[in-house]
This record gives structure tokens, C-alpha cells and sequence, in this order.
């Protein structure tokens, strides 16, 4: 049981660097282009002390993650990463003139709530760790297949759907990131420093969350923050809690008709993103 109190702690913890993260790097993403083209605007805000102390914060999210994975399982860690919703509202408002309305406050309550239940009500229990070499191919080029598919649409999209998509594809690199993470915590405590270099989640962690980092960023470049934030918040963990069923062979506590209930948290949980990208264009 402490060890399920210390996964809880650590993805709070996670949750609020995130969210700082990611508020940072959109203000850096928002900073006059001074008639500057894409390419040049982005080049220059690298160089912004709000995109380096937004990465340095969600570079600290990465690692509080992953030690929340130490302790805990992919089912039970990543919802409780959707909680960054409820830090990035006001957040985002201490950093732009624009307060949260009421409308998101309500779904972000909603996603909140259904965080809750997954937890409580699914007990989340571990998996294996770390899978065979193809169950790790066959997992990843599905997600790249997706990925790609999701950014043909977003650059095709009007700009209002843009950020949503974007928002969406570096959520799932985002789950992908945790994956890798959860091995690779696992694997330095069993086998070290040479365990860790000598096996590729390492590296596949390395260039997933570039990935993810790098895509979050556009996102942030094509709209608003409560439009990207949501969309890669929340699809974060329903990718995770996918990867973790069938990639890590995790499990709910709950079974029968109990796991539709948890099928239909997860739906009111993609639901309630979607309203909540709508509120925030209003």
C-alpha cells in the first residue's frame, strides 16, 4: 500500500510540473513574431526564457513520472496525469488575460472525477515489464502509423482543428514516453546503469519524447492552450491504459460487466476533452 501512496504523490507531482510545462511553452509559442516566418519564430523561441524554463519543467515532469512508475503500474499512474488540466486552467490565466469560464472549469471537473474512479474503483494492478522485442515493433509502428495519419489530417485542417489534432498526436507520443519509462525504471533498479544503455527503451524513450515535445509545441502554435492542452492530457493516459492491457499485460482489479463501466469512464473521460476544446473557442 505505501508504494501506491508514493506512485499517487509522484503523479500529482507530475501533473503540476506538466502543466507549468506546458503553460510556459505556450506563452513562449504566443511571444510577437515581429513578421518573422514559421521556420524563424520557431528558431527564436527556443532562445525564449518561457520555452526553456517550460521545458526544463516538463523535462521534470518526465522523471517524476517516471518514478511514479517505479511504484506504481501504467493503469494506475497515468490518469491521475489528466489532474494537469486542473492546474493548467489557472495557470494559463496567471499568464495570458484570459480567465478560465465556467464551462471548463466543468469539464475539466468532469475528466477530475473520472481520474478518480478509474483509480478507485478499477485497483489497478501491474503487468510484465518489459515485453518481447516484437510485441515492442508491433506496438510502436501502430502508433506511428497513427501519428502520421493524425498530422496529414492536422496539416490539411482548418486552424481551429489544428491544435486539437496536434494536441492529440503528441498525446500519443506522450503514452509512449510512459511505456518506455516504466521499463526503463524497472530495469535500472534490477540491472543497473549497463542494463539501461545495453536495451533500447532508453533510447526509445529519448526519441519519443522529442517527438512529443516537439509536436506538443506546434500545437501550442496552432491554438489555444485549453484547446492543446486537453487533447494531449487526455490522450495521454487512454493510450497508456491501452499499451498497458495489451502491450504489459496490466489488469484491472474488476471484471464482467464491471470492466463496461470502466470502458465507459474512459469514453466520458475523450467526451469531455472534446467539450472542453469547444469551450475554450468561445
Amino acid at each position: 500500500m505505501p508504494a501506491t501512496y508514493y506512485a499517487i504523490g509522484l503523479a500529482l507531482a507530475a501533473a503540476f510540473t506538466t502543466a507549468l510545462g506546458m503553460v510556459l511553452r505556450h506563452a513562449a509559442a504566443e511571444a510577437p513574431s515581429h513578421g518573422e516566418s514559421g521556420a524563424q519564430a520557431a528558431i527564436r523561441s527556443i532562445f525564449n526564457w518561457y520555452w526553456l524554463g517550460g521545458t526544463l519543467s516538463s523535462l521534470l515532469g518526465f522523471a517524476l513520472q517516471a518514478a511514479a512508475l517505479n511504484f506504481g503500474s501504467l493503469l494506475l499512474v497515468q490518469p491521475i496525469t489528466v489532474l494537469s488540466l486542473m492546474f493548467t486552467l489557472p495557470l494559463a490565466s496567471r499568464f495570458s488575460d484570459r480567465p478560465a469560464t465556467r464551462w471548463e472549469w466543468l469539464w475539466a471537473s468532469v475528466l477530475t472525477t473520472c481520474v478518480a474512479a478509474i483509480v478507485v474503483y478499477g485497483r489497478p494492478i501491474e503487468g510484465a515489464e518489459h515485453p518481447a522485442w516484437w510485441e515492442w515493433l508491433a506496438a510502436v509502428l501502430a502508433g506511428l502509423a497513427v501519428m502520421g495519419v493524425l498530422s496529414k489530417i492536422a496539416r490539411q485542417e482548418l486552424r481551429r482543428y489544428r491544435a486539437l489534432l496536434l494536441g492529440v498526436t503528441s498525446g500519443i507520443a506522450f503514452a509512449y514516453v510512459a511505456v518506455f519509462a516504466k521499463g526503463l525504471v524497472t530495469r535500472l533498479s534490477a540491472d543497473g546503469v549497463i542494463g539501461v544503455v545495453t536495451n533500447g527503451e532508453l533510447y526509445g524513450l529519448l526519441i519519443a519524447a522529442t517527438v512529443a515535445l516537439v509536436v506538443q509545441q506546434a500545437s501550442f502554435a496552432s491554438g489555444n492552450i485549453n484547446q492543446a492542452a486537453p487533447a494531449s492530457t487526455v490522450t495521454t493516459p487512454v493510450v497508456s491504459i491501452a499499451l498497458g492491457l495489451f502491450l504489459l499485460g496490466e489488469r484491472f482489479s474488476v471484471s464482467g460487466w464491471e470492466l463496461l463501466v470502466i470502458g465507459g469512464i474512459i469514453v466520458v473521460m475523450a467526451a469531455a476533452t472534446v467539450f472542453l476544446a469547444r469551450a475554450a473557442e468561445e
